[in-house]
């Protein structure tokens, strides 16, 4: 078996996009079955309130981007998300915290439940522009993941799965993950950014043929 290893946030419109590329490349690959997903979490801004403020337009004028820039920027973000299907629109996001949205995934995880749950928070957060830090959105996310009600409330009242989180922030740190999405092959190799499709495939036959030689000697 083939571990890939994605450090994602779910604030993270190329996240969406990395996430979608993928699946396609895993589509096209014929060892598909052999090849096993963990999604691990990365905070892109780890001290953003639970409570939406400002949107992210207006926080990156206050870095120095002018209004052109951005539209540019936006414009091309949501033509990308259409070629995959998926609606983009960060001049509407209001950034949240993402820690809580994290460890619901890793409850979510223990249930075989890991994909399901990050691709509902995806769609809620970028294409609903929902609040994914309100405990009682993610508590409706859950039960549309078809996570169990009772241990979701038991986790947003209590800091489980909290180290897992902090875990796989701690790895990344390690291994130089610094932006996402990025790839971790067989918890070696790391390949960063949103890269194509047809990138993603002939990465994934170049690794499958590394893994069966070693597999094999």
């Amino acid at each position: 078996m083939l571990t890939i290893e994605i450090w994602s946030d779910v604030v993270c419109p190329w996240c969406y996009l990395g996430k979608r590329r993928w699946e396609s490349a895993l589509a096209r690959f014929p060892h598909a079955d052999d090849v096993r997903t963990e999604w691990r979490a990365f905070e892109l801004r780890p001290h953003q309130p639970t409570v939406p403020g400002d949107t992210l337009e207006e926080t990156m004028r206050r870095d120095g981007h002018t209004k052109s820039e951005l539209d540019g920027i936006f414009r091309w973000i949501g033509e990308l998300g259409e070629q995959q299907g998926i609606v983009l629109q960060p001049q509407h996001y209001r950034p949240v915290n993402s820690f809580d949205a994290h460890r619901l995934v890793k409850l979510a995880a223990s249930h075989g439940l890991a994909d399901t749950m990050t691709e509902r928070i995806l769609r809620a957060y970028h294409e609903e522009l929902r609040n994914i830090a309100d405990h009682g959105v993610l508590r409706a996310l859950a039960k549309d993941a078809g996570v169990p009600a009772d241990e979701v409330a038991a986790l947003l009242a209590e800091d489980a799965h909290a180290d897992e989180v902090r875990a796989d922030e701690a790895v990344a740190a390690r291994i130089g993950v610094t932006s996402v999405p990025s790839f971790v092959v067989d918890g070696r190799e790391a390949v960063h950014g949103v890269l194509e499709t047809d990138a993603l495939s002939a990465m994934l036959e170049q690794v499958w043929a590394r893994h069966t030689a070693a597999a094999g000697s």
